[in-house]
C-alpha cells in the first residue's frame, strides 16, 4: 500500500527552489527602488536649491546696495533698495531691506522685518560681490548647495551671477 504525501527530499527541493525564486524577486525589487530613492533625493535637493535661488535672485535684482566687501566671500548678505512711486501728483520713496542667513540647514530670508524660510536642506551658501570700476557695475555671485540626508545623499549646487541696480540720481 502506497502512502500519500511528499517525501523529505521533495519538500527540501521545493523549499530550495522557492528560496531561489524569492531571492531573485527581492533583488529585482531592490534594483528598482534604490535608483528611485536616489532620484527622489536629487529632485528634493534640486527643488530646495532652485527655490532658494529664485528668492535670492529676485531680491538681488532689486538691490542697490549690499553689506558685502568686494572679493570677500560671505555666508550671509544684507541688501537694501528703494522704490520711487509717483501717482496723481504724489511721489514717495519706499525703503526695503532683505537679508539671507543660514540657520542649521534652513536658509532664512528676512524681508522688511518678516522672516520666512526660502530653502530647506541647504548645506552651504556663499555670496561674493565684485565691482567693475571701469563700468561702475556691481555684481554678486551666489553659490548655494543643498543635500537631503533622509533619502540617499546627493548634493546639488547652483551658481549664478546678478548685477545690482545702480543708485538713483536725484
Amino acid at each position: 500500500m502506497r502512502e500519500k504525501g511528499f517525501s523529505l527530499i521533495e519538500l527540501l527541493l521545493a523549499l530550495a527552489i522557492g528560496g531561489v525564486v524569492l531571492a531573485g524577486a527581492s533583488l529585482s525589487i531592490y534594483s528598482v527602488l534604490i535608483p528611485t530613492v536616489r532620484g527622489t533625493g536629487q529632485v528634493t535637493a534640486l527643488a530646495d536649491v532652485s527655490g532658494a535661488a529664485l528668492a535670492i535672485k529676485n531680491d538681488l535684482l532689486m538691490a542697490q546696495s549690499t553689506d558685502l566687501t568686494d572679493g570677500v566671500p560671505a555666508n550671509s548678505v544684507n541688501v537694501t533698495w528703494f522704490n520711487f512711486t509717483s501717482s496723481f501728483g504724489t511721489s514717495f520713496m519706499t525703503d526695503h531691506f532683505a537679508s539671507y542667513t543660514l540657520s542649521g540647514r534652513q536658509l532664512q530670508r528676512t524681508y522688511d522685518g518678516n522672516v520666512s524660510i526660502v530653502g530647506r536642506n541647504v548645506v552651504s551658501i556663499r555670496f561674493t560681490q565684485v565691482t567693475d570700476v571701469t563700468q561702475g557695475v556691481k555684481s554678486v555671485t551666489v553659490v548655494v548647495a543643498s543635500g537631503n540626508t533622509t533619502l540617499a545623499p546627493g548634493i546639488e549646487t547652483l551658481t549664478f551671477n546678478v548685477h545690482l541696480r545702480t543708485e538713483a540720481v536725484n
